[in-house]
């Protein structure tokens, strides 16, 4: 197996955080605020500007709803599209 950039684990993290959160109708803050990790954090871990610690990344997959290691799959970042994310719809 060739060796992997720490760089491009960061954008698998950054693209699969982002891609959940929006997935589940979630504002950054309010992931955060979930995750209880600060909103900085978060910013910069969706940008690929941050080296966040096992802790962060285990409260944040738990927020999410998925395991830690879906977190460093292989992943692209989505485009940027502008604004909040439409809000889900209330249910039962």
């Amino acid at each position: 197996m060739e060796p992997i950039e720490t760089d491009t684990v960061f954008r698998y993290i950054a693209a699969n955080v982002q891609r959940l959160r929006v997935r589940r109708g979630l504002t950054q803050d309010e992931l955060a605020a979930a995750a209880d990790v600060s909103s900085g954090l978060l910013h910069r871990l969706e940008r690929a500007k941050t080296n966040v610690s096992v802790a962060a990344l285990v409260a944040i997959a738990n927020a999410l709803g998925v395991a830690p290691a879906t977190l460093f799959r292989p992943a692209a970042m989505p485009d940027n599209t502008r604004g909040r994310p439409r809000k889900r719809p209330a249910g039962p």
